[in-house]
């Protein structure tokens, strides 16, 4: 009598648990959300690079966007350079660096430009770098543990050697 009994309550309480496990595991009610993750941006820093003198467009210079990153462990202090995008300059002297990164305020990155091919493509230049500072509010479009993209053009006017 007593097996009579337990066995239809154990097949409604298996149907029970099977029914729950499936509508909350399943995107039917709501829409999963992500519990892992880490905020981060797009960043662009795009330009054109020319000649001081004759403003005509230099080709094939490289194109560096670096980051400084500090840390203090106890009574030490590391900085290392996280380089994060190198692009060359197209024939008409621009270029386009995109990366990705986690998103601060005042973050600044470091770009040098430098003449990689010697006298070709109209000489020798001498190097510049420049650092240009992006701010949370410079950054659109973002959602979620995505805070968005943020362009910035950065022109650079090269000394010949």
């Amino acid at each position: 009598m007593k097996r009579l009994i337990i066995k239809p309550y154990e097949r409604i309480t298996i149907t029970l648990l099977g029914l729950i496990g499936l509508l909350t595991g399943c995107n039917l009610i709501h829409s999963p959300v992500a519990e892992y993750g880490v905020p981060h941006a797009d960043y662009e820093i795009n330009g054109t690079v020319t000649d001081s003198i004759t403003s005509a467009p230099v080709k094939n210079v490289q194109v560096t966007i670096s980051r400084s990153v500090t840390t203090v462990q106890k009574d030490t202090t590391f900085t290392h350079v996280d380089t994060l995008a190198v692009k060359g300059t197209d024939s008409s002297g621009k270029y386009d660096a995109q990366f990705q990164t986690f998103p601060l305020e005042d973050l600044s990155f470091n770009v040098k430009v430098s003449d990689i091919d010697g006298p070709a493509n109209g000489g020798e230049f001498s190097s510049k770098q420049l650092d240009i500072v992006f701010k949370l509010s410079d950054l659109s479009g973002g959602k979620g543990w995505y805070n968005g993209k943020a362009l910035k053009t950065m022109d650079f006017k090269l000394k010949k050697k």
